[in-house]
């Protein structure tokens, strides 16, 4: 299993942010565009280092009052085989506070969280390569934070597939 910790999005949103993925991807010589259910937030990548069910007590320990998220600025990591291309999500104190108190959870199970800063965004495509003309400007929307999500990822006929394991409310 590799295992991740996420938001999940309210279809509307997942729909926004297809629509902007495809004109990158029609303004691209090739990209790897995120299928719409796959559109998240990721919290935590486990990968195999947890079992299911340590992954989920640890969830049980994440507590937080619901909060808002507003859609940011449009970015790029740049990689030599294709760059991958994300939205991000504007600074938030809650979304921080609740980032370190998931990272806090997951290290008493043994977990080590990564050491680089967390930086919100969102995957639109990987593999982007031959990018011409100007995007549009990205869509705006809020995000309502009620829980968090335990995902498991795997290629199901050939295609990478979020399937969601277990779901912690706010």
């Amino acid at each position: 299993m590799r295992l991740f910790i996420a938001i999940a999005f309210a279809k509307e949103v997942k729909q926004q942010l297809a629509s902007y993925a495809a004109s990158l991807g029609a303004l691209s010589e090739r990209a790897n565009i995120t299928r719409p259910d796959n559109f998240h937030l990721t919290l935590a990548f486990l990968g195999g280092a947890l079992t299911e069910a340590e992954a989920c007590t640890a969830l049980t320990k994440v507590n937080c009052t619901p909060f808002k998220l507003y859609s940011d600025k449009p970015g790029v990591f740049r990689r030599g085989g294709g760059d991958i291309h994300w939205l991000g999500l504007k600074s938030s104190d809650e979304l921080t506070a609740l980032n370190g108190r998931l990272n806090a959870a997951l290290a008493e199970t043994g977990f080590k969280p990564e050491k680089r800063p967390f930086s919100p965004h969102i995957t639109l495509a990987r593999e982007v390569r031959g990018l011409s003309g100007e995007l549009p400007p990205p869509p705006r929307f809020i995000i309502t934070v009620t829980g968090l999500t335990l995902m498991d990822s795997q290629r199901i006929n050939g295609l990478l597939t979020y399937s969601p394991l277990y779901e912690k409310l706010f």
